[in-house]
């Protein structure tokens, strides 16, 4: 591996490593990953990314069950020179808007039935 190749890994309590295109953890990580495998990850861009990443943080919260939580985003790569940063307040607010759209969108579909 060339110094600037970037691999996203998940090492989990016992110590095992696994490599990801996206992953997922924490409290609805199944729910997470499933919608994350339905994404073309390989060709998409890092701003498509973190919009689709919000979109689907928004789709596993659980109004009712879960509490209130506030969006955080981050990235590695090309745009940051290989060093994690928080995605820049024009970005986050295009994908928090994007997410919540999409979220409303569902809804509408939900309650036309």
């Amino acid at each position: 591996m060339r110094q600037t190749d970037q691999k996203l890994m998940e090492i989990d309590p016992s110590g095992t490593a696994r490599g990801y295109y996206g992953c997922a953890v924490g409290k609805g990580k199944q729910n997470a990953k499933t919608e994350i495998e339905k994404l073309d990850l390989s060709h998409m861009t890092c701003r498509e990314l973190v919009k689709e990443v919000a979109k689907v943080i928004y789709s596993v919260h659980d109004e009712v069950k879960d509490k209130h939580f506030e969006l955080e985003l981050s990235w590695i790569g090309k745009e940051t020179m290989g060093t994690h940063q928080l995605v820049p307040q024009e970005i986050y607010n295009e994908a928090k808007t994007y997410a919540e759209e999409a979220l409303n969108d569902s809804d509408d579909d939900d309650t036309d039935m």
